[in-house]
């Protein structure tokens, strides 16, 4: 079961709507009302009592509420003693947490720094999103749920708006850390490879808006929502299979950033195509100082630095200073 179906359906309970509960979720409406069907034919039961004008919970669903409660609490419980058994000499070793926003994960790591990251004993790997990487480092620096060792957290925005209230970094430098961008480029459109807007090399926001949008429940879905309207987008969701299956069936398009072409393996079933008018992403790390120089983490650095800095004629990206 998807965890994340649960917090979504405590929402809906709690709002008594499916709109409101996506806006708590940055998610569309739509994308909830999938998650909500798919929770309810996993279950085997109705949840959910839809009005012309109003939603309600059924009398299961109702039983469901402490219990749904119960199972997430229990799972980040789960969580904390995993973490907390598996390295148990976390700090005096030199290891640290490294919380990866998932756009990060999947375009901007080679594989040669995934298989870095996963080898290693000394980082412990997660995949959050940018709201969740910054309230990780502010608990660790409060002294409230810290995690076992030091985190550096991985993030990406979009045209820098890094001082988001979802997703921003002020609060985190005013508790002494640091952040230090690491590239900026630009996303591109992942287009079916036999549409006939594959065969355009650039495409218009017009070209853009006449398939439905696909995008990560991140940053990014704020972004694009305001862009080219909510209704553009009629799917935010964090599985890049699911979004890849869609747009290979020409029945959305989505985004990657551009130097996916390099650091993703070729896939016959779609393409990137530039935009128009595109916009920038900054990819960039932010941790304490003494942990952003810790031997653990200037190893992936080597590595990543080594990567990109053969790459930069390509033009997808720029390195930061």
């Amino acid at each position: 079961m998807n965890i994340e179906y649960l917090h979504y359906y405590l929402d809906v309970a709690k709002t008594k709507s499916i709109t409101r509960a996506a806006k708590l979720n940055f998610i569309s409406p739509q994308g909830m009302s999938r998650a909500m069907n798919e929770l309810e034919k996993e279950l085997g039961c109705k949840l959910l009592v839809r009005y012309s004008n109003k939603l309600d919970l059924s009398p299961v669903g109702e039983e469901l509420v402490p219990r749904a409660a119960a199972i997430i609490e229990n799972y980040s419980e789960l969580l904390e003693f995993a973490a907390s058994q598996s390295q148990p000499q976390h700090k005096d070793t030199g290891c640290i947490n490294l919380e990866c926003q998932n756009v990060a994960l999947l375009a901007f790591l080679t594989q040669d720094a995934k298989d870095y990251i996963f080898e290693s004993r000394k980082i412990r790997f997660h995949e959050s999103q940018n709201p969740q990487i910054r309230q990780v480092l502010l608990a660790g620096r409060a002294g409230e749920g810290a995690p076992s060792s030091p985190t550096i957290g991985l993030m990406c925005f979009f045209n820098q708006e890094r001082s988001s209230e979802q997703g921003g970094i002020d609060d985190l430098e005013e508790k002494g850390y640091q952040y230090r961008p690491y590239l900026k480029a630009y996303d591109k459109v992942m287009v079916c490879s036999s549409s006939p807007l594959a065969e355009k090399d650039v495409l218009s926001d017009e070209d853009i808006i006449s398939r439905p949008l696909v995008t990560t429940n991140t940053h990014l879905y704020g972004f694009l929502s305001r862009r080219f309207g909510r209704d553009a987008i009629s799917l935010s969701s964090s599985e890049f299979s699911l979004r890849k299956r869609l747009v290979e069936r020409d029945a959305a398009l989505s985004f990657l950033p551009a130097f996916a072409s390099l650091t993703m393996p070729e896939e016959p079933g779609f393409v990137l195509r530039k935009m128009e008018r595109p916009y920038e992403v900054e990819i960039g790390f932010v941790g304490m100082e003494a942990d952003l120089k810790s031997e653990c983490f200037m190893g992936l650095m080597d590595i990543l630095d080594e990567f990109y800095r053969a790459h930069l004629e390509s033009g997808l990206y720029v390195l930061c200073d």
